[in-house]
């Protein structure tokens, strides 16, 4: 072919493409903002175009954009979004700048010399699917909803739910913004995870609207049933979550309006509270109509929970670890995994045992394979785990109040508090219930369409990086095994590095909150944009950046106000026409 002829199929390409889009051009009137430009080093690729702005235009950070080109006798449609936003001048150097104005800032040139700005978009879907770039002079139109349901597939979703609105640049918006619940309830992958900053990362008000979501979904479909399961790790913040919010307003309305769903509290919320060792079996947090729960020594071995109790210490040997498994087995029927009559029937009592089994002869305790060291090492460790937990192991009782949180149908959320126990002990209580769900969905009774939803902040305490104690193992299965059988973890933490890597990687739903840039720089994060990484640690309170596998750039979300208090100081005065309750 020769280069005239090359020239004209060029030319001609150009025209069909404008061609092509003359009729959009009229529907979408003054949203045409560029043309497609592709000149060294800006080449476009078939994941990202470039092109010039309009003089005189506004284009931002994230908004959606769509253009068209004729390819081969073929129209193909691009739907992206803007990474990024640069304008440059016709000057070679800073030096040319400075000597417009010879260096005099309050001077004005007569003639001013003109730029030009330009943008980068990551190609999110092409219609028909196509990987090729489209074509320079294509024209370039501002996106809406209908574009952005596009270019992140939201017609191609199973089961689309929305968790907010999708930010079309800084102020203004594209219509919701939209995951698939087959992605987060096992269809097709499952799990949520959250990554923030203390404060202003927001990764709890962004996990109860997700709840919030995810309650009213189940209302509308009659084959979803979810229970939500919240640990309530910092604080009381929590514990008043069926309470308004003082501080919501009128104006945080229009983001509940959007998706459709009445702001207000979450209605008729469970609530568990340790049990105050000086009360008798009062809950430690007042105010909040908490159930108070403890375990009894019966209450642990039944459940199986006994080894949990030492999971976790770097201290604890194997050989330590056998041995309790080896006190389990003397102390409890071999079928009924319940306490022998003989043995030990209080956290007192099995303390003193093992104290005496630690002060006899090697050749006449109970376990000749085991040396006095580890008993009384056994010894040690329990002594101290029943003394920095008497709110949840009533030394003297034969019998506890165990949480019991499994259900047949939806229901609201059970908040359980663990803020005031040691890390360890919070540990056993999330190990607890962790279980005892794992056995309510693969047992002969459990409900196919039932979802237990465990909501876990701080996950770097419960499951750390480059550890295999007990627990760490048990929500590892949680992540990689337990979402076909209706477990979902919606995990969050300030800092995705310190966690389990085999948890972070099974969550088919990434959300990042306004995050530190030397977090961003770990591992975990390299596969994100570079671009995305550098808008995550300017994020506001309420914005979220949200990543499901079919997505190839993330949805920039403005999550709604939470119309119930985050803290006990957020409650709202009742109304003056009713009677505050006593």
């Amino acid at each position: 072919m020769t280069k005239d002829n090359q020239q004209t199929v060029d030319k001609n390409s150009i025209i069909h493409a404008d061609t092509g889009l003359k009729e959009i051009n009229s529907q979408r009137g003054d949203l045409l903002i560029g043309r497609v430009a592709s000149p060294p080093p800006l080449e476009s690729t078939s994941e990202q175009f470039y092109f010039w702005v309009q003089r005189g235009r506004l284009v931002e950070k994230s908004q959606i954009v769509c253009t068209e080109s004729s390819i081969d006798g073929k129209k193909i449609q691009f739907y992206g979004v803007v990474g990024e936003v640069r304008r440059r001048s016709r000057k070679s150097d800073i030096h040319e700048e400075f000597d417009i104005a010879d260096g005099e800032v309050e001077y004005e040139p007569e003639f001013k010399a003109e730029g030009v700005t330009y943008a980068s978009a990551n190609i999110l879907r092409t219609e028909p699917a196509i990987l090729t770039p489209p074509i320079e002079q294509s024209r370039v139109y501002l996106g809406g909803e209908t574009e952005a349901g596009k270019a992140y597939g939201y017609d191609e979703m199973k089961y689309p739910m929305a968790v907010g609105r999708l930010c079309n640049g800084g102020s203004n918006f594209a219509g919701l913004a939209k995951i698939d619940l087959a992605y987060l309830l096992g269809d097709n992958g499952g799990h949520l995870n959250v990554t923030g900053m203390a404060g202003a990362g927001a990764k709890s008000s962004f996990l109860l609207t997700v709840i919030k979501m995810l309650l009213s979904e189940a209302e509308s479909r009659h084959r979803l049933h979810v229970v939500p399961i919240i640990f309530n790790v910092k604080g009381e913040d929590l514990m008043w979550i069926d309470r308004p919010n003082r501080e919501f307003q009128e104006k945080h309305k229009k983001n509940w309006a959007a998706s459709a769903i009445e702001p207000a509290p979450f209605k008729k919320a469970q609530f568990y509270s340790p049990m105050d060792p000086r009360s008798n079996g009062a809950p430690t947090i007042d105010g909040c109509n908490a159930n108070a729960y403890a375990w009894s020594l019966s209450d642990v071995l039944q459940e199986q929970l006994f080894p949990f109790l030492f999971a976790g210490d770097n201290t604890f040997t194997p050989v330590m670890m056998a041995l309790v498994y080896d006190i389990v087995a003397f102390l409890t029927d071999a079928e009924e995994k319940q306490l022998k009559p003989e043995s030990p029937q209080t956290w007192n009592e099995l303390l003193d045992w093992i104290r005496k089994q630690a002060g006899e002869k090697e050749d006449t305790h109970h376990f000749k394979l085991h040396q006095i060291g580890t008993w009384r090492a056994i010894y040690r460790r329990l002594r101290d785990i029943l003394e920095e937990g008497e709110s949840i192991f009533p030394r003297a009782a034969r019998s506890g109040r165990p949480l019991l949180v499994t259900r047949s149908e939806t229901s609201p959320p059970q908040v359980i508090d663990i803020h005031d126990l040691s890390a360890s002990l919070q540990r056993f209580v999330v190990a607890a219930i962790v279980k005892q769900v794992v056995a309510a969905r693969t047992g002969r009774l459990a409900v196919p369409s039932l979802r237990y939803l465990l909501i876990l902040d701080e996950l770097n305490r419960f499951a750390p990086r480059n550890s295999s104690d007990a627990i760490t193992q048990l929500i590892e299965r949680i992540a990689s095994e337990m979402r076909s059988q209706g477990i979902i973890l919606l995990g969050a933490q300030q800092l995705a590095s310190q966690v389990s890597t085999k948890i972070i990687e099974n969550a088919s739903i990434r959300v990042l909150g306004r995050t530190g840039p030397g977090e961003l720089q770990d591992r975990v994060w390299q596969a994100w944009d570079a671009s995305v990484r550098r808008q995550a640690s300017m994020l506001k309170v309420d914005e979220k950046l949200v990543m499901q596998p079919t997505f190839s750039y993330p949805l920039f979300v403005k999550i709604p106000f939470p119309a119930w208090a985050m803290r006990r100081e957020d409650i709202a005065p009742p109304p003056l026409d009713q009677t505050p309750e006593v």
